[in-house]
């Protein structure tokens, strides 16, 4: 990881690229965000410089089951006995599929919109997110399950509001009501589907989210292009003035 910029203390970050990070807590607790590290040439998404055998974490934190957010979480649970994986019955139904236990497996943790999961430094609300989750198979099946955001609570630290894969709604005004949230990890475009961009937040909409959740600080994430940090970053000073645009690039830490 290159250096990066000490903000204040409590949680360090370390970006991996598109939706992955890496969140430590005070004491150590580590978790991983949406671990997609491979990228896809056919939809511009780069690789990390990052590979999944060197992400040692004690959970493993998945919005939903795209394999652009899924990614290389099965990779990573295979670095330790003890690492979990957190997320919906369609994340749990993948790992399942792969040999792991499904939902009574010790090391499966399942969530849902509501429900509150603890580990170590983190308390973890999820949220539901505007989007789908969904999964189609080489012998011609598929599953849907239900896609998910985070506020992620760190011991004598900030919450953050992990966005996943989530488009704008009027629901991150009450998140942020009721959670009071320091930092949002915001997805600000999205893949190239055939040279069309499939962007679920764009720029403007980003802009709006950080406003409604009250947050002081945004760390941009989920997008391919400089012309996309920019445009948000010009958007992000109309619509909320007093938030910074904490531009990460994969390798970067701060401590937040």
């Amino acid at each position: 990881m290159r250096k990066g910029v000490r903000v204040c203390m409590g949680l360090k970050v370390d970006y991996l690229g598109w939706a992955a990070f890496i969140l430590t807590g005070p004491t150590g607790t580590r978790l991983v965000t949406d671990p997609y590290l491979s990228g896809n040439p056919q939809t511009k998404v780069p690789p990390s410089p990052v590979r999944p055998e060197d992400v040692h974490v004690d959970l493993v934190v998945v919005s939903h089951c795209a394999g652009d957010h899924f990614g290389q979480a099965l990779e990573i649970l295979a670095n330790s006995d003890t690492t979990k994986l957190l997320g919906d019955h369609s994340t749990l139904c993948l790992a399942e599929r792969a040999g792991y236990g499904g939902t009574w497996d010790p090391r499966m943790e399942l969530t849902t919109s509501g429900a509150t999961y603890v580990q170590g430094d983190f308390t973890i609300h999820a949220v539901d997110a505007r989007h789908i989750a969904f999964k189609h198979f080489s012998d011609g099946s598929y599953m849907t399950g239900e896609p998910l955001c985070y506020i992620i609570r760190a011991k004598d630290g900030p919450t953050c509001f992990f966005g996943g894969d989530t488009s704008l709604t009027y629901d991150m005004k009450l998140w942020g009501e009721l959670f009071h949230p320091d930092v949002a990890f915001l997805g600000i475009g999205g893949v190239d589907l055939q040279g069309r961009s499939l962007d679920e937040m764009d720029p403007p909409a980003a802009a709006i989210c950080a406003e409604m959740l009250g947050v002081k600080t945004v760390i941009p994430m989920h997008y391919r292009t400089q012309e996309y940090l920019e445009q948000f970053q010009q958007h992000l000073s109309v619509r909320c003035p007093g938030c910074r645009c904490l531009a990460m690039r994969a390798g970067d830490s701060v401590t937040l």
